[in-house]
Parts: structure tokens; C-alpha cells; sequence
């Protein structure tokens, strides 16, 4: 096949052969950085879970634990909310996945529009933002890789949303991995994308903030949540809007909304930094390795 390299060529390579003493050395020392970064990268995944967790946390939002009734259980048929015995087994719903005793609740439809119609007054030839699933980054929450297209392109057949709008994958595995984003600089204010986005806008800024429904729709704890409203065949198993649009949604004050929304960013900020550590050390063992067996300088000892 063609790209593929023979046993017999594999075999005719030579390698650097140091004394034994030298290569157990290495060995070591090798050992020794991937759990260095193995750390660094175990430190940084934590701090990525739990920073929105903490923020909301300290501003007094708290989180119903995602748990089931025993095996046998009575339910009033006016609180199940589908048929099914594993969906009504959870205890917990939409209006009380999340609470605060210090603030009002209010239902996501009911602050924010969920898949907005918008009317488009753009030409074919315009530019517009384009934003398939890819270009969302699970681990940033962020549009990372977007195209630009002419409107005529993507007009139809695509999810439109605007700048400012929250975009959150809807579709398995994207959903569970956190593919949500909040838009920002759009082409003339204009975005399309994949059809299995959500599309959610706040309906008045001075009182809701798009980053902070972000932080909100992107918590570990909603992603799991979401997955028990799935609907359609494996593989192919989307949440539907109403799941978004029943979702009660703490409202603090813009201020509060504000500090979250900051903590949350500075705590993204040291996640990349423990990243970018752990990718540095990384670089730095293999040239280190590569040094001990090839030499050519004064890294070229490790004992």
C-alpha cells in the first residue's frame, strides 16, 4: 500500500545503540517527563471541569444532583413529563436542575429566544460567517476555525444565527463534549452553520448576558442532564429545544452575571496556560532524549 514502509526496510534502519547503564538512564528520565506531563494535563482537565461549577457555586446557583428514584416507584401522571418508565425514573427536572435562594428563576424561553426567525436583508454576494461543527472547539467553548462564504452559499440548508447569539451542538457526541460558543464578529453580523446547532439569543442584554447563558449551557452538569432527553435512533440522538426552552435558568444581577462570566474566563486562561506547560515539557523530553542518543551538544547526557 502506498505511503506504507516494509518490514524488510524497517529492519535495515539503524539506531543509536548506548551501554546499557545509558539507555536505562533514558528510560528513566523519559518515564520521569510523561508523568510530569501526564500531571500537568490531569491538573488543567480538573480546573476545566470544575471552574464554571465553582463560579456559579459562589454566586449561590446550586446544582440538583442528577439522580434516580429506586426501581419501584409511584409518580403522579401530572409530573411525568413523557412516557417511559427510565425517563420518569430520574428525580430531578427542567425546573429544578438548577435553583438559587438568592436569585429569581426564570425559564430559558422566557429570557432568551430559542432558534430565532431572523430576517436577512443581506445580498447573495455578501460575505457571511460560516461555522460547521468542526470549527467549534469542544475544549475552548469557542469558534476556533470559522470560513467565509458568499450569503447565496449557505442561505439555505443551514442553521442562521447573529452575532451575540449562543450556538450549542445539539447532536451526540457533540453535545456531551461541549461543542457550544457564544458568535462573535461575524461577516456583516451574519452566521450559518451546521443544522444540528441551537440557536439561543437573549432577548434584552441589559438584563441576560449571552457569555453567561454560555457558562450556564456549557456546565458539565447540563450536558448530562440534556442526554436524558435525547431523541432519535443511536448515533444519531439529538436534544430538542424544549429541553432548552423548559430549562430554568438562575438570573442574577448583570454585575454577578459579570464576575461569573470573568471567573470563568481567567480560569479558562490557566487551564491553556497548564496546557501549554504540559506541551512544553513534552518538546522538551524529546529533544532531551533525541540529544542523549544522536548528541551533538550539552544536552546530550541525561546521567
Amino acid at each position: 500500500m502506498k505511503g506504507e514502509i516494509s518490514e524488510e526496510a524497517l529492519l535495515q534502519v539503524k539506531i543509536p545503540l548506548p551501554p546499557l547503564e545509558a539507555q536505562r538512564a533514558i528510560v528513566a528520565r523519559w518515564q520521569q517527563a510523561q508523568a510530569e506531563i501526564a500531571a500537568a494535563n490531569e491538573q488543567a482537565e480538573q480546573l476545566r471541569n470544575s471552574v464554571a461549577q465553582n463560579a456559579i457555586r459562589e454566586a449561590g446557583i446550586v446544582l440538583k444532583p442528577l439522580i434516580k428514584r429506586p426501581a419501584i416507584f409511584a409518580l403522579s401522571w401530572s409530573k411525568a413529563e413523557r412516557w417511559g418508565v427510565e425517563f420518569n425514573r430520574w428525580d430531578w427536572s427542567p425546573e429544578n436542575l438548577l435553583s438559587s435562594a438568592d436569585h429569581p428563576m426564570r425559564r430559558l424561553a422566557e429570557i432568551a429566544w430559542i432558534n430565532p426567525s431572523d430576517t436577512i436583508t443581506l445580498v447573495d454576494s455578501d460575505p457571511v460567517t460560516f461555522v460547521p461543527m468542526a470549527a467549534v472547539s469542544d475544549e475552548l467553548g469557542e469558534i476556533v476555525a470559522p470560513e467565509i462564504r458568499l450569503y447565496q452559499e449557505v442561505k439555505s440548508g443551514y442553521t442562521r444565527f447573529a452575532e451575540q447569539d449562543v450556538i450549542w451542538a445539539k447532536i451526540t457526541p457533540c453535545m456531551q463534549n461541549g461543542k457550544c460558543a457564544v458568535a462573535r464578529n461575524l461577516e456583516n453580523g451574519v452566521g450559518c452553520g451546521s443544522t444540528e446547532f441551537h440557536v439561543i439569543r437573549t432577548k434584552d442584554v441589559t438584563r441576560v448576558l449571552s457569555e453567561y447563558l454560555w457558562v450556564i449551557l456549557r456546565l458539565r452538569h447540563v450536558r448530562e442532564a440534556a442526554q436524558r432527553y435525547f431523541i432519535g435512533s443511536a448515533g444519531q440522538q439529538r436534544v430538542p429545544a424544549d429541553f432548552l426552552e423548559e430549562l430554568y435558568v438562575p438570573l442574577p444581577p448583570i454585575d454577578i452575571q459579570c464576575a461569573i462570566v470573568r471567573q470563568v474566563e481567567a480560569g479558562r486562561a490557566e487551564v491553556a496556560r497548564l496546557r501549554e506547560q504540559a506541551a512544553q515539557r513534552a518538546r522538551a523530553a524529546r529533544a532531551e532524549v533525541e540529544a542523549a542518543l544522536l548528541g551533538g551538544g550539552r544536552n546530550d547526557r541525561i546521567c
